[in-house]
C-alpha cells in the first residue's frame, strides 16, 4: 500500500470496516479483461479468516465464468464526502472507506451450507435474525449460493476533521 498511514490493520477494525459497506464488486477472469459485477454481500471471520457470501440466479456469466476459474477479487468502499480544500477543480478530495482483496470461490451445494450462507447475507443488511426455516424453498431452488474464502485483503481509509 502506498500511503501506509492509511492503511487499517486491525482485524475486528478492517471487518466493521468491510460491514459498513452496502455492496462488493467482484471481479472474474474472463479472457483478455476482467468481469466485474456489483453485489450484495454478507461476511464472516472464522478464526481469524474472512468469507464473503453472496447469492445470484442458477445460470449467467457470473457463474460460468466462476466454474471455469475460481480465482476472484473483490472491492467493497463507502464514500462519506466529498469536499473541495483548495483551488477547485484539483482541491476536491473524498474522505472515503475499502476493503479490497482476493480469495477462491466455490458455489456451495449442500442445503446446510448454502442456508448459512444466506443467513449470513441477511445477516448484514437487516437488524433481525432469520432462523433457516425462513428461507422458502422454492426461493432456495431458484438461486446459488457462492461462498469467497479470502486470502488476502487490505482496508484502507482517509477521514478529515470537518472544519466549519
Amino acid at each position: 500500500m502506498r500511503k501506509a498511514e492509511r492503511e487499517v490493520k486491525d482485524l475486528a477494525e478492517k471487518f466493521a470496516l468491510l460491514l459498513r459497506c452496502d455492496h462488493m464488486t467482484l471481479s472474474v477472469a474472463d479472457g483478455e479483461a476482467p468481469y466485474c459485477v456489483p453485489l450484495n454481500f454478507g461476511a464472516e471471520l472464522c478464526g481469524g479468516e474472512l468469507f464473503l457470501y453472496f447469492h445470484c440466479a442458477k445460470e449467467g456469466r457470473k457463474l460460468d465464468l466462476l466454474r471455469r476459474d475460481p480465482a476472484v477479487g473483490f472491492c467493497a468502499a463507502r464514500q462519506m464526502r466529498v469536499f473541495c480544500k483548495g483551488a477547485a477543480p484539483c482541491g476536491y478530495t473524498t474522505d472515503y472507506e475499502s476493503v479490497c482483496g482476493e480469495g477462491r470461490a466455490e458455489i456451495l451445494r449442500t442445503e446446510e451450507e448454502r442456508l448459512h450462507g444466506l443467513q449470513v447475507l441477511m445477516a448484514h443488511y437487516a437488524a433481525q435474525d432469520f432462523p433457516q426455516t425462513s428461507f422458502a424453498p422454492r426461493a432456495l431452488a431458484l438461486c446459488e449460493v457462492v461462498c469467497v474464502r479470502v486470502h488476502a485483503w487490505t482496508g484502507k481509509r482517509l477521514i478529515r476533521p470537518q472544519v466549519d
